[in-house]
């Protein structure tokens, strides 16, 4: 089981790290450039260590940090594309609709991250 205070502090932080500090090159860009996608990507991913690694072990943080690199590479590759479709085409409820699903997934994705590594 997760503490609650923990599940706080990653879901705050998740959103710290993938709205404040995505620059408007990165959130413009990563639905057409593989650049942008991986300098949003590895950035939102290095500036999980400070937080990560009060929580961990270095060893589990490094494996943590890599795991979410990954996977939230993999998860807005796809979700970045599909809501620059969605938005273009005027359709800003799907587009809401797939902001809040990418949401969902990177939560999803940090939780058990997290769990798997500290059980």
């Amino acid at each position: 089981m997760i503490n609650l205070s923990i599940v706080f502090t990653l879901i705050f932080s998740h959103w710290i790290f993938d709205f404040i500090m995505q620059s408007d090159e990165e959130a413009k860009g990563k639905s057409s450039s593989n650049y942008w996608l991986l300098s949003h990507t590895f950035k939102y991913s290095i500036l999980w260590f400070p937080i990560i690694m009060v929580l961990m072990c270095p060893y589990e943080a490094v494996i943590f940090v890599l795991v979410i690199f990954i996977a939230h590479t993999i998860t807005d590759y796809f979700t970045s594309r599909l809501n620059t479709k969605l938005y273009n085409k005027g359709d800003i409820h799907n587009f809401f609709v797939s902001v809040g699903f990418d949401q969902v997934l990177h939560y999803v994705q940090l939780l058990l991250t997290y769990y798997y590594l500290t059980k």
